[in-house]
């Protein structure tokens, strides 16, 4: 992939999805990381949105691509509430370091296979 060399990392996003299933991630207007959150608590999507220069947040499609910058996040993660390291905490991390994260909206049909049952709808469609 041929990134410009002021960007650190891009990150894919979509619409539509229920944010609270996967990661939130909220933009400016140039659709630079502002912060990314995974699998949301009660709130806190409504709160991000009040200062978010956009208003919905976009979810995350799962797909990227890093400069070897990103290691230096992954190397200090630390287990989240839910007992995993996550690499979004690594990616949120490098955007409020100062690096450009930049996301690149998908369109046309995209699925977020998240569990069994998703993946079966898809094997008989």
């Amino acid at each position: 992939v041929d990134i410009s060399e002021d960007i650190e990392a891009i990150i894919t996003v979509t619409r539509g999805e229920d944010v609270s299933k996967g990661g939130a991630v909220f933009l400016n207007d140039r659709m630079e990381l502002l912060d990314l959150r995974e699998k949301s608590q009660p709130g806190e999507v409504e709160r991000w949105s009040a200062i978010s220069e956009r208003a919905v947040p976009f979810y995350n499609a799962g797909l990227y691509a890093f400069r070897s910058s990103i290691f230096e996040f992954t190397a200090k993660l630390k287990p989240s509430p839910r007992g995993e390291y996550e690499l979004t905490d690594a990616i949120r991390d490098l955007a409020q370091s100062g690096k450009k994260v930049q996301a690149l909206e998908l369109t046309g049909e995209w699925a977020d296979v998240r569990d069994p049952e998703i993946l079966a709808r898809l094997n008989r469609a």
